[in-house]
């Protein structure tokens, strides 16, 4: 939906969202498309593996394997131009030539909230076309979902798993971000209102409305902090907020375990202000690739460092790190 790389606190989320919901989202969404899911469909999410080409080239944001199909999903809050067409073909070629070693079918679709279900059609030349379907969500009608879902809290009545995962969708059916915004903002305090069955049930649903949060805010947009503040502490995994507090000395206490998804190992004890810890967990951060290099070069001098050691951590010589340094 954005322009930059997906996150690695987007790609935990999405171990979080169960496979049998990871199924109904995919349904509700590719109704047109008529993909054969049932109780023995197992869904893969394979978009961390993605690898750009180039910096200004970057993965879509949802890529699974779905039996034996590779799906691929962009959410798109604009139309889409030719631009687009070219980024999208991009993105099914790099990955076919990259990871698709099985040859497994392809399908590419654009779930937009800015245009109408269509077929786009892009010639590159007469025996070459790029075609795929856009799936508009402006067929849904979010005041009605969020009604429909006030009343039942009231009534106190069970939501099924559609339900769920419809109101989830909201704040991507609307357009434009003032709206966006609001939407996600009243999802939030619905969601907290929601007694749901199970811990995996409330952990899928939270984790769909974060994994959209995410694929629509920028990395360094305030919003999506400001978003994953509404959802975070309702779902059990690590996000961006949480890797803040590590960035700043924060954070008290211990962080455990060792489920699939979540940061490995067990870091215990008080992370102190001072400035060896911050570098160290800077260091950290930069090796789990939590932080581009531009970032972490900005984060060490605010510290003080020299250049020397900024290029030690880095690995970029002391002329390339001034010139970042004086750009920014």
């Amino acid at each position: 939906m954005r322009g930059d790389n997906i996150s690695q606190g987007q790609d935990n989320t999405f171990k979080f969202i169960s496979n049998e919901y990871l199924k109904e989202f995919i349904k509700i969404i590719l109704t047109d498309l008529n993909l054969k899911i049932d109780e023995d469909t197992k869904i893969e999410i394979l978009t961390e593996e993605q690898i750009t080409i180039k910096p200004s080239l970057h993965r879509p944001d949802f890529i699974a394997r779905v039996n034996d199909i590779i799906l691929m999903l962009e959410f798109q809050s604009t139309a889409v131009r030719t631009k687009d067409n070219k980024r999208f073909k991009a993105y099914i070629s790099n990955f076919d030539l990259k990871r698709n070693t099985e040859n497994k079918k392809i399908i590419f679709a654009v779930i937009s909230t800015a245009e109408y279900s269509k077929f786009v059609k892009y010639k590159i030349n007469d025996w070459d076309v790029f075609i795929f379907p856009i799936i508009s969500l402006l067929n849904f009608d979010e005041r009605e979902i969020i009604s429909n879902t006030k009343q039942k809290i009231n009534k106190q009545e069970n939501f099924t798993d559609s339900e769920l995962i419809e109101l989830a969708l909201t704040p991507i059916m609307v357009q434009g971000r003032k709206n966006i915004i609001h939407q996600f903002e009243e999802t939030a305090t619905l969601m907290n209102r929601i007694s749901y069955r199970t811990q995996t049930i409330k952990e899928s649903v939270y984790g769909i409305a974060l994994m959209l949060g995410n694929m629509y805010f920028t990395k360094g947009d305030p919003m999506r902090k400001k978003i994953q503040g509404d959802f975070m502490m309702k779902v059990d995994c690590v996000t961006e907020a949480i890797q803040e507090n590590y960035n700043a000395g924060k954070t008290e206490g211990k962080i455990e375990g060792r489920k699939e998804g979540k940061i490995e190992g067990k870091k215990e004890g008080k992370i102190e202000g001072r400035k060896e810890g911050k570098i160290e967990i800077i260091k950290d951060l930069l090796n789990e690739g939590e932080l581009t290099t531009e970032s972490t070069i900005n984060k060490l001098n605010s510290l003080n460092c020299d250049l020397k050691t900024i290029s030690e951590i880095t690995g970029l010589s002391e002329n390339e790190i001034k010139k970042i340094i004086s750009a920014t």
